[in-house]
């Protein structure tokens, strides 16, 4: 029986079947997997903002409904950049910061994009504004999780430039079950930090 997610957006927190669940990021940065300290606050911050204001344009523009006059030039170049790759790969989305949950291991998160063109797999990005870590490979395999046939998925990390470029890396189907298991060790270390907090 699937199990009811929910998510309140002013606490950043997911629920599932009515109790708190992690989220994909927050388990990555428990474990050390995601890390940004070596980034002052404030630079930290403004990266934060312009990521959200990105993600929030390529929403709206993917969608069609996108006000232009709403797009600052520093948005709007990271924008070109996802136009840029939506026209090179002839990229389609399906599904657009869809909100997922892994039941059996109880997390959740929002991914950036499944999709494709139409030939072969389905397609699993996520979008950068900055520098793509090493591990957005285990970040797009936890996301892969939440659904059947996780290890089917192209997973992609697509990392927009200012200046309306992007660079793509491509994690490999049969990579899947490594990278999900290093994603199951955060989860583990993770849980125990939890239970040693109580």
């Amino acid at each position: 029986m699937a199990g009811i997610l929910t998510f309140d957006a002013e606490q950043h927190r997911y629920m599932l079947d009515g109790q708190p669940v992690p989220s994909v990021t927050r388990i990555m940065q428990s474990a050390g997997l995601i890390d940004y300290g070596f980034l002052p606050p404030d630079q930290r911050e403004r990266a934060m903002a312009r990521g959200q204001a990105v993600h929030t344009a390529a929403h709206f523009d993917d969608e069609g409904d996108l006000d232009e006059a709403t797009i600052s030039s520093e948005v709007g170049g990271y924008l070109d950049g996802w136009r840029q790759f939506r026209r090179d790969a002839a990229f389609a989305p399906e599904l657009i910061e869809y909100r997922g949950c892994n039941q059996k291991l109880r997390f959740a998160g929002t991914l950036d994009r499944i999709g494709g063109n139409g030939i072969g797999p389905k397609w699993l990005v996520d979008l950068k504004t900055g520098t793509a870590l090493w591990s957005v490979r285990v970040q797009l395999a936890a996301y892969a999780s939440f659904f059947d046939h996780p290890g089917a998925f192209r997973r992609l990390s697509v990392e927009l430039h200012q200046d309306g470029t992007y660079r793509l890396d491509e994690f490999r189907c049969t990579d899947w079950a490594r990278d999900f298991g290093l994603f199951q060790a955060a989860l583990a270390i993770f849980r125990a930090k939890e239970e040693h907090s109580r």
